[in-house]
């Protein structure tokens, strides 16, 4: 940020922040940047806020803010400026469509936040890969691996599908993410329902209906025999928190925790011992933290790292 941008308020550095963000890939002086703006509480708190404000914005609802969310009040003069650029961005697009598949796909490390052409948002988080096709008859995304968020603009005659596989997540306007990593698909509803479907060269038919603050996670190719387990209740606020970058884990292997930690930076940490990588853990890490993150977990498993030139080791 340049001299005469550190003059800004706090929310108007936020703000560029943020669209700094959403662009996509930083350059390396750029994250350093970044990353030292961050380091204070204050900012990070200012960007959390525009980050909310955007989610709420893209969704197009027109409701008033609810009780929570009015402390960010101050945020209103700037939130209306993005609103006009949003929605007369979104009057273009919906009248345009994307008939052959649009990929998004991101490395380690990298985050991408898209609008649809219908002025729905997609977040795609790291090492993922996603492709959209919207013609007159359907919206259809597919992910083919890694983990996506959605806010979807209402369109009843028009459903939104997420393809993974021979499954499919079918909304009609709601905000939910969907996660396929190692086999296994993971859908969790942030507002509003979604269906968990056979896609119909599969079968078709409904597998599990999900309402907000609900997940369920199923193998990725489920047996057309196989039915859904019952759907595990999470607080709505940790639905696709990544993009906070913010993980939770809930009674996961040390495996794969680090496994899915490690997509997040080039600088990889490592566990050699089986034991331990076997061991299972419920933990929140904040990955905007990288050394309080690996230090936290370390802590649980009272452990140790190891610090090497490329890498960090866990060990006991």
């Amino acid at each position: 940020m340049s001299s005469d941008a550190t003059k800004l308020s706090r929310q108007d550095q936020a703000a560029r922040w943020f669209a700094a963000e959403r662009a996509g890939v930083m350059l390396v002086e750029q994250r350093a940047e970044f990353d030292a703006w961050k380091a204070d509480a204050r900012n990070m708190a200012a960007l959390d806020a525009m980050r909310e404000l955007w989610d709420d914005l893209a969704v197009l609802k027109g409701r008033e803010p609810t009780p929570a969310k009015r402390p960010f009040a101050r945020f209103l003069p700037l939130a209306a400026a993005v609103a006009v650029v949003l929605i007369g961005g979104i009057a273009v697009a919906s009248s345009i469509l994307a008939p052959t598949n649009t990929p998004i796909v991101t490395a380690e490390g990298e985050q991408k936040t898209q609008s649809m052409p219908d002025g729905s948002v997609i977040a795609v988080n790291v090492a993922s890969a996603v492709s959209y096709k919207f013609t007159e008859d359907e919206r259809l995304v597919t992910l083919s691996d890694g983990e996506a968020a959605f806010s979807v603009k209402p369109d009843p005659d028009k459903p939104f599908v997420v393809r993974v596989g021979d499954l499919e997540v079918r909304a009609v306007g709601t905000s939910f993410n969907v996660r396929q990593r190692d086999g296994m698909l993971q859908v969790s509803v942030r507002e509003g329902q979604v269906q968990l479907c056979r896609a119909a060269e599969a079968g078709g038919g409904v597998i599990a209906t999900l309402s907000a603050g609900q997940l369920l996670e199923v193998p990725a190719s489920m047996p057309a025999a196989a039915t859904a387990p019952a759907p595990a209740s999470i607080p709505s606020s940790q639905v696709a928190e990544w993009r906070m970058r913010v993980v939770t884990y809930d009674d996961a292997t040390v495996r794969e925790v680090v496994e899915d930690f490690n997509r997040y930076f080039e600088r990889k940490l490592r566990v050699e011992q089986l034991s331990l990588l076997e061991r299972r853990v419920t933990v929140r890490l904040q990955v905007e933290n990288r050394e309080g993150a690996i230090e936290t977990l370390a802590a649980l498993l009272d452990g140790k790292i190891v610090r090497a030139k490329e890498e960090e080791l866990l060990t006991q």
